[in-house]
């Protein structure tokens, strides 16, 4: 995996031990419909994200109320045990608020997992560590932020290894 780290000064009020919000897009959708359900390769990368978190203590994840993130959170929510928790995409300084507050609550070693859309993720990176990222395309589907929320947040950047071998 390749990794990009960035960080900058900010006078948020964090912990000082660096908890991660870790957010990801969908996975692979059908090509259609108002809202369409992932296809077998989205199927196997949300199963792959579910066999990366078996590594790391999540608190909560959060999902948008559409088929393809709830069934791309669904795996690794239901291998940690938790409930998927919905948020209003529309809305992001809502969840911002709300991740703050799970974070200051929770063990400082737990994580919180939020997916999400390619016109969200990148936003809610710079919400919660005012560093900008790229935005994404519509083919970008194997990208994974990591923000630490500390005195000095980080974010880290990575593509998950899963590759679909099904040719839908």
């Amino acid at each position: 995996m390749r990794f990009i780290t960035f960080s900058v000064l900010l006078g948020l009020s964090f912990s000082s031990v660096a908890n991660s919000v870790y957010l990801v897009r969908h996975a692979e959708k059908q090509a259609s419909g108002a809202d369409p359900a992932l296809t077998l390769c989205g199927q196997g990368r949300a199963d792959a994200l579910a066999a990366y978190f078996s590594e790391h203590n999540l608190a909560v994840v959060f999902s948008t109320d559409y088929q393809r993130t709830k069934q791309t959170a669904a795996p690794v929510a239901a291998s940690k045990q938790l409930a998927v928790t919905d948020y209003d995409p529309r809305q992001p300084a809502t969840l911002v608020q709300q991740l703050k507050l799970v974070q200051q609550l929770k063990n400082n070693n737990q994580s919180v997992l939020v997916v999400g859309h390619s016109n969200t993720v990148p936003e809610l990176v710079t919400l919660l560590s005012g560093i900008q990222v790229s935005p994404l395309t519509e083919q970008d589907y194997a990208m994974l932020y990591q923000v630490k929320l500390a005195a000095n947040p980080s974010v880290t950047i990575s593509r998950q290894a899963y590759r679909c071998q099904n040719k839908e």
